[in-house]
């Protein structure tokens, strides 16, 4: 079970989820006037990228977004207004990514106002239940419209997913005589908060939600709620997250994980470094690489990491340990929200992942820097140095 921590201070509203007392994922105030995922703009388009079938818009602010057209959409003219949702924020240089399939989320299910049909999220496993949560989906199908019913429908009763998409309708509804009445860009509608994206991800694994500001929350809440003075504080998290976000995380049997970002790809190194050995070489290194999987998946998740993820596990001499480390692999990142690929370990020993870019990463932590050799990885000795100050 899952304990969600919102708190708000001067930086805005902040959350946290933790798992049995560690970070899993780390949400901060977001600048409220830059683009944010799933809000919904009336947008205009500037200029046309015809060779990559994309368009360059305008949002409201001056800002600019990156909009690809699916198979068979023509690129509208410049100065035409667009509907718009944002898939992804600005990250460095990259525009925020757009899209025209618009969808809107909420607690048990998900309306798609321009998609159609009924579907089942993909973390709903059980045949059974994915068999009942299709006849709960049709029973409530909207005239136009799609659905896609979350994890947390499968115990809700057909009456309250049906008041929660009337409630989602409406909203749509909303949107478009908002985007009747604008003529330039605008912001038609609000993406979730930090507290809702989670609770989104979490919602019938959550325990309790721990809260300075429980009038921040939103209304159907599906766990019990506690009041506290600072929550963060309480648990840790700031110290926890500082200590997740460093280059070198330290595990408990005393192996480290080496994180280092690249602009193609992110490398993770698995090294034994301080952990005990013992005679039989094969079974430790199978055993720091199992607790290090763990300890990846969770990484992955807070830190935001996506695209292509190689990891150097330490080496095994057999095919069915590296069999028995992709399934661990895969196990671990069952209850990522974010979609996860555990591909295949190469001949050289290195597991390869694709995750989805759906978030900016955190930014990782230096290291502090060797007292002894102030980073450079060479120390000198007390000749030498007698010798240099001369």
């Amino acid at each position: 079970m899952s304990v969600l921590i919102a708190e708000k201070n001067a930086r805005g509203l902040e959350a946290a989820l933790l798992k049995d007392g560690k970070l899993y994922a780390y949400i901060g105030a977001e600048d409220p006037s830059g683009p944010r995922e799933g809000q919904i703009y009336a947008a205009v388009t500037d200029r046309a990228a015809k060779g990559i079938s994309s368009v360059f818009v305008r949002l409201p602010g001056g800002q600019a977004g990156f909009l690809p057209m699916t198979f068979g959409q023509k690129c509208p003219p410049s100065g035409n207004r667009v509907l718009v949702q944002i898939k992804r924020p600005p990250v460095g240089q990259k525009k925020a990514l757009l899209t025209r399939d618009i969808t809107l989320a909420g607690m048990r299910l998900v309306f798609l106002p321009l998609g159609s049909g009924v579907r089942v999220s993909s973390r709903v496993q059980d045949a059974s239940e994915k068999a009942a949560l299709i006849e709960k989906g049709k029973a409530i199908q909207p005239r136009c419209g799609g659905i896609i019913l979350r994890s947390a429908a499968v115990n809700a009763p057909v009456a309250q997913l049906a008041d929660e998409l009337q409630g989602l309708e409406k909203k749509w509804q909303r949107v478009q005589s908002a985007f009747q009445q604008t003529s330039d860009a605008a912001l038609l509608q609000d993406g979730d908060g930090p507290v809702e994206k989670l609770i989104a991800q979490e919602n019938d694994r959550l325990e309790s939600i721990l809260t300075n500001a429980p009038e921040s929350l939103p209304h159907d809440i599906p766990c019990p709620v506690r009041v506290c003075e600072q929550p963060m504080l309480l648990h840790n998290v700031r110290a926890k997250l500082e200590k997740s976000l460093r280059r070198t995380v330290l595990l408990k049997s005393g192996a480290t994980l080496v994180i280092d970002p690249c602009e193609a790809m992110t490398v993770i190194d698995v090294n034994s470094a301080m952990a005990a050995g013992g005679k039989d070489i094969a079974r430790t290194a199978e055993k720091i690489n199992t607790e290090a999987v763990g300890e990846i998946a969770r990484l992955l998740r807070l830190r935001g990491i996506g695209g292509m993820i190689l990891i150097d596990f330490i080496d095994m001499d057999s095919d069915e340990a590296r069999e028995r480390l992709l399934a661990a692999m895969r196990e671990a990142l069952l209850h990522d929200p974010v979609k996860t690929t555990v591909h295949d370990i190469t001949p050289l020993g290195i597991m390869e992942i694709t995750r989805h870019r759906e978030q900016p990463p955190l930014s990782p932590l230096a290291d502090p820097p060797c007292p002894h050799c102030g980073g450079t990885g060479v120390s000198l000795s007390v000749n030498e140095e007698e010798t240099l100050h001369a």
